[in-house]
């Protein structure tokens, strides 16, 4: 469950309009991100290879679900600085959250790829950088 709560959040940041869910396994879990719900071409497939003891922690899927509630993402580049990230992911969690604990935080999310499925074959990756 909490694989899916954090790509809700990660993929959403991405421009994901709705996840429809394929597999899950002890493994991995798959679906299809779905970028406008009108239109049946704007789909992309993706496989996460991660356990669920593996998810990334609230903290990291915080900044992510901040990232996509503001709309912070040019494709998948952060469009504001990091001092003013910071501040937003302080105001979100109600406290001042310190320097070090926060690029802790981020240098987790940006490490996180999603591969993109085309034809069976894992083509690309889904990630977030500054």
């Amino acid at each position: 469950m909490r694989r899916k709560q954090f790509l809700i959040e990660f993929l959403g940041a991405l421009g994901a309009k709705e996840i429809q869910w394929n597999k899950e396994t002890d493994t991995s879990i798959s679906g299809s991100v779905i970028y406008e719900i009108n239109d049946p071409e704007e789909v992309q497939d993706f496989i996460w290879h991660v356990q669920e003891s593996e998810v990334p922690s609230e903290n990291v899927r915080s900044l992510a679900e901040l990232l996509n509630e503001k709309c912070l993402l040019s494709i998948d580049q952060i469009s504001v600085s990091r001092h003013e990230l910071r501040s937003l992911y302080s105001k979100k969690l109600g406290r001042s959250v310190p320097e070090k604990e926060f690029i802790t935080i981020l240098e987790a999310l940006e490490s996180i790829e999603v591969p993109m499925v085309d034809e069976g074959n894992e083509t690309d990756v889904y990630f977030i950088h500054e």
